[in-house]
């Protein structure tokens, strides 16, 4: 509850300290006049400030001041305590035994008011931000303070210079104060990142001396006022001292950690390095080109309005580090930093030397100095983030390098979803027409004398066929060719077509195309190659002994049936998702259309017998979806799977097709994955049968015994020899027959009978024992 308190009542402090300083700031001009108090007891003018407006009015030094807003000048409150006529309206002085009147007109807007509030606003921006994130941190709130010490400062400045004691007060006091609030900041902050602990029991002390110190301006700015000027003229040039000597004392810290970690590849040596450049960088415009003569000789070599805003990059360099784990390289940004400058200096001393000559007449030095820093700066940083600008704004300045550059991201991201060449159409090569605008693309395979062609779009297959033949592709006007793969089994070209406006690809949509190119020749080199050891693979699957020295090897077959089965599941819910869904929706529009159609018969039954097509490509395809994966094994059981199967096959097949179970409710007992190899075995002997049986009766049957499962086969067909069996090879047909058979019941560890010759049939029994359980 005293927490919030004190915030709350910190917060209106400060609020109320805002608008107090920018009344004065924005209201009043800061006239830059000021006095000396002569033996003979006048006010004198003895200097005026070129920034004030003072320049501007009838004054100049030497003049007597008589009235001031018509009071006496002792009287005036600026005249009283600082030396100097600021807030004024009227002043009334003597010139050479004359006495005149000078007006002063209402504040107007210069750098000296608008950089100090840019700069303040920043700060507190950043305090906001820190607050809002890392509330929690106390690192994060210690730099929070350091902000709004920042804040108050440049808050107060323009306060300070028009003569108000609540400006001078806290100018004086917060200057004093900020290189404490960073030690103290650095030893939390150092603590937090890097485990690195420095010394604070005097930090305290620190604080309670600047706080006396504020005491004690407070009571002679506001109590004591006739002495207020003899104390900030002493206590000025120590409030800068102590600001300098508290900036060497951090830098000394720093450099003393850098030299303790600087062989070290640490976070801690990376953070120290990177503080202590930011540091630098910071604080020595500020130092040498202001305070430091200042304290040194009186005056300033520029002023603090040009060299003061730098100290903003070290705190927002240490809030990166707060908020962010990952620290860039140092001397890369400042390498990157000095180029940038260096690349920068030329077309912004041409620019200045221009400037200086068209406007000599009315430019001082001053001017010239923020106009070349100023530009210097702002180029630099421009071309240090060119970079990402070219980056975040490529859509918008290169438009058609962000679209093919998208493109290639979004094919090479497809490149690892590739399983079949089918799918460079779909994956790839609509993606590349769309993108290049051509009328068509091709890729194109040429091996064994043959030569396959997967198109998009307006192509004519043939004359590409024709010009491969007669070697002429790559010279021909109309078609950009790109060879990929060339080697001993097979060779490969990416082929596109003029553009839609019959012009040819640019150097730049070519240089695309080559790298679309590199990445289609090594996926189909990857193709090419899985496929060639899936062909491998699946015929040292069908040729493995049935020896007991085979059954290390086992886990073969299991990766190989896992794989079909993961394939065959993959297949069936991509046509149930897709294709019968399609189907689902032309039976709606049609019956749709048939709503809105003249009622003629003609008319009707063409509609019917095209819903009744529909409805059988969707019931072939629902059937191919459950010979893909038979569900039902998991809802229905092995026994019925199997008979609703064979109903159904019934009723196509040229035989008579039987099927006998016995003992179901122990067959029933097996294992699911079990069960889905029978029912394999099953639908492998019922395609063996209506391929190459010529059978008239077909008959399965079903057995189990408390130790033996049996599944038998037989037909009444033309039958083969074993020889024959023996030499038909993978590839040939449909890919499964006896060899699959043979291989997924030695899987299981059964045995494998088959009884046969030529013209009487076959007779195959499988048998299962109960106790064995599938290798793992």
């Amino acid at each position: 509850m005293r927490n919030n308190f004190m915030i709350k009542l910190c917060v209106f402090t400060f609020v109320m300290l805002q608008l107090w300083c920018s009344f004065i700031t924005f209201t009043k001009p800061y006239l830059g006049i000021n006095l000396a108090y002569t033996p003979e007891q006048q006010w004198v003018i003895s200097k005026l400030d070129l920034e004030g407006v003072s320049s501007q009015l009838d004054v100049s030094v030497g003049d007597i001041i008589i009235e001031v807003d018509g009071m006496n000048p002792n009287d005036y409150h600026t005249v009283k305590a600082w030396h100097v006529i600021e807030q004024a309206h009227q002043i009334l002085l003597s010139r050479a035994g004359q006495e005149h009147i000078v007006q002063v007109e209402m504040a107007t807007l210069s750098a000296f008011t608008i950089i100090p509030f840019l700069v303040e606003m920043l700060c507190q921006f950043m305090a906001l931000f820190l607050f809002v994130k890392m509330r929690h941190s106390l690192s994060a709130r210690l730099l929070l303070l350091f902000f709004l010490t920042t804040a108050i400062i440049f808050m107060s400045l323009g306060a300070s210079i028009r003569g108000d004691a609540v400006g001078k007060l806290l100018i004086v006091s917060f200057i004093a104060i900020l290189p404490v609030v960073f030690y103290h900041f650095s030893c939390v902050f150092f603590r937090e990142k890097g485990e690195i602990r420095l010394r604070t029991g005097f930090i305290k002390a620190l604080y309670a001396i600047a706080a006396l110190a504020t005491v004690v301006r407070l009571y002679v700015y506001f109590f004591n006022t006739p002495f207020a000027y003899t104390m900030l003229q002493l206590e000025s040039p120590v409030t800068l001292l102590l600001f300098i000597i508290g900036f060497l004392f951090n830098m000394y810290i720093l450099t003393a950690l850098y030299f303790k970690f600087r062989k070290q590849q640490s976070p801690a040596s990376t953070i120290v390095k990177t503080a202590w450049w930011s540091m630098l960088i910071s604080f020595t415009p500020v130092i040498s080109l202001t305070f430091l003569p200042q304290v040194l000789t009186g005056s300033r070599l520029l002023d603090g309005i040009y060299t003061s805003w730098a100290i903003l990059l070290f705190p927002i360099t240490l809030a990166y580090l707060l908020m962010s784990d990952q620290v860039h390289d140092i001397a890369l940004v400042l390498r990157r930093f000095v180029c940038t400058g260096l690349i920068a200096t030329l077309p912004v001393t041409l620019f200045t030397a221009i400037y200086m000559l068209f406007f000599h007449n009315s430019v001082d030095m001053e001017q010239l100095l923020f106009i070349f820093f100023g530009t210097l700066s702002l180029v630099a940083v421009m071309l240090y983030a060119a970079e990402y600008l070219m980056t975040r704004f490529e859509p918008y300045l290169f438009p058609r390098k962000f679209i093919l550059q998208s493109a290639l991201m979004n094919i090479s991201r497809r490149l690892g979803s590739i399983s079949s060449f089918r799918e460079l159409k779909e994956l790839f090569l609509v993606d590349i027409v769309k993108t290049l605008q051509v009328t068509g693309g091709a890729i194109v395979f040429q091996y064994n004398g043959e030569t396959e062609i997967i198109h998009e779009g307006d192509l004519d297959a043939e004359e590409i066929n024709r010009l491969l033949v007669s070697q002429s592709l790559t010279a021909s006007p109309g078609y950009t060719c790109l060879e990929m793969n060339n080697h001993e089994d097979y060779t490969s070209y990416l082929i596109m077509s003029r553009k839609k406006t019959n012009m040819r690809l640019g150097k730049e949509e070519l240089r695309w195309l080559g790298l679309i190119a590199n990445y289609l020749e090594i996926s189909l080199e990857n193709l090419h190659l899985i496929n060639k050891l899936k062909g491998r693979l699946k015929e040292l699957a069908a040729r493995l002994p049935d020896e007991s020295s085979a059954k290390d090897i086992q886990w073969f077959r299991k990766i190989m049936f896992d794989l079909q089965e993961e394939e065959r599941i993959r297949i069936a819910a991509d046509l149930h998702d897709t294709t019968m869904q399609d189907l689902f929706f032309l039976k709606r529009r049609l019956l749709q259309l048939g709503e809105k159609l003249e009622r003629s018969p003609e008319n009707q039954e063409q509609l019917s017998n095209t819903v009744n097509f529909v409805d059988m490509i969707n019931a072939s395809l629902r059937q191919s979806c459950f010979d893909l994966n038979p569900y039902l094994l998991s809802e229905i059981g092995l026994v019925q799977t199997v008979r609703t199967y064979l109903d159904k096959e019934a009723y196509t097949v040229p035989f008579a097709l039987t099927f006998n179970a016995e003992q179901v409710q122990l067959i029933e007992t097996k294992d699911l994955q079990v069960q889905r190899h029978i029912f394999r075995i099953v639908q492998e002997l019922l395609n063996n049968a209506k391929k190459h049986s010529e059978a008239s009766n077909v008959r399965f049957r079903l057995a189990e015994s408390d130790s033996l499962f049996q599944l038998s086969y037989q037909d009444d067909g033309v039958g083969f020899l074993h020889a024959d069996l023996a030499q038909r090879q993978i590839g040939q047909s449909s890919g499964v027959g006896m060899e699959q058979i043979r291989s997924r019941v030695q899987h299981l560890g059964g045995q494998l009978h088959i009884v046969s010759t030529k013209g009487s049939g076959v007779n195959i029994k499988i048998t299962l024992q109960n106790e064995k359980e599938i290798p793992a």
